[in-house]
């Protein structure tokens, strides 16, 4: 009866430890509609503030950074017509972007964004953790102008937080949703929602800078 005891007590911390939820995997390449404008899938116009407004009425598109071939961002990233891979393990989830061949951390180890934001990050700090099927990302420290919100021209500022859920449907399908909040630009949050299908392909080589033809034709006042 002792070594039985003994037994079922040593059994206890394994079944418990076995009946813990996993994160799903959403590893893979996966893809979205092209977004060019955030107000289409919005169905709205945004909801700017009057220095918003102004900015917007006023945006010069041969400045927009993609235009320089520089990166794009976190969320405008995935509204590219460009697959982009997810890597994921137990501390990290990687984003790699096929767009201006980039890549994006989400910290899911359980860490708070730092103290010390980067004031000139492209991506800004982002940490994630499960709510059951659903990887939710809290993102703040996005530089400023560097990065545009879509190629519509729609802006932001260093005051951006961004809050993605990427929830897994089935193997097949994601919905990522996304709210933006920028008080400096926006009267108040709003939320897009997008598809994702996973792909079957491989992402390939992206080179901006060696053969860029763009900046041009953007320019209005060299038309």
């Amino acid at each position: 009866m002792r070594k039985l005891a003994v037994l079922c007590l040593a059994a206890a911390p394994l079944i418990a430890q076995s009946s813990a939820p996993s994160a799903p995997d959403i590893s893979g390449v996966w893809q979205g509609p092209y977004t060019p404008d955030l107000a289409k899938p919005l169905g709205h116009d945004l909801p700017y503030t009057p220095y918003g407004s102004e900015r917007f009425k006023n945006v010069v598109h041969a400045d927009d950074p993609t235009s320089y071939c520089l990166p794009v961002g976190p969320a405008r990233a995935i509204q590219a017509p460009m697959p982009f891979q997810i890597v994921q393990s137990k501390q990290t989830v990687v984003l790699l972007f096929e767009y201006q061949h980039t890549f994006r951390l989400i910290y899911t180890d359980g860490r708070g964004h730092p103290e010390d934001l980067d004031p000139f990050s492209w991506f800004g700090d982002s940490i994630g953790h499960w709510e059951g099927q659903t990887l939710v990302v809290d993102t703040v420290g996005i530089g400023g102008d560097r990065t545009w919100l879509d190629t519509a021209g729609h802006q932001h500022s260093e005051q951006l937080h961004i809050v993605e859920r990427f929830q897994k449907i089935d193997a097949g399908n994601m919905k990522w949703t996304v709210t933006f909040e920028d008080p400096k630009m926006y009267k108040e949050p709003f939320t897009i929602s997008l598809p994702l299908k996973r792909k079957d392909t491989v992402l390939m080589m992206y080179s901006c800078e060696e053969n860029e033809k763009d900046r041009k034709h953007l320019d209005a006042t060299k038309q």
